[in-house]
């Protein structure tokens, strides 16, 4: 016996179906779709792109960590 075949309208929407579950499985960059402001920097404490400088301290504003104290 013959392995059955996907007719074309078939292969078709499993080709659209794995190109829509691989671009959801890519990995984001971690500086993309920021809330956070242009510019800010990677934290050491909880890995955001939140680091800002704010009243001449670097400051976290995702986890609040603070060069100053």
């Amino acid at each position: 016996m013959r392995k059955p075949e996907l007719d074309v309208h078939q292969k078709k929407l499993v080709d659209e179906k794995r190109a829509e579950f691989e671009a959801r499985q890519k990995q984001q960059d971690a500086f993309a779709k920021s809330h956070f402001p242009d510019g800010a920097q990677l934290c050491n404490k909880c890995s955001t792109a939140a680091v800002v400088m704010m009243d001449g301290c670097k400051t976290c504003l995702n986890c609040g960590e603070s060069k100053c104290g």
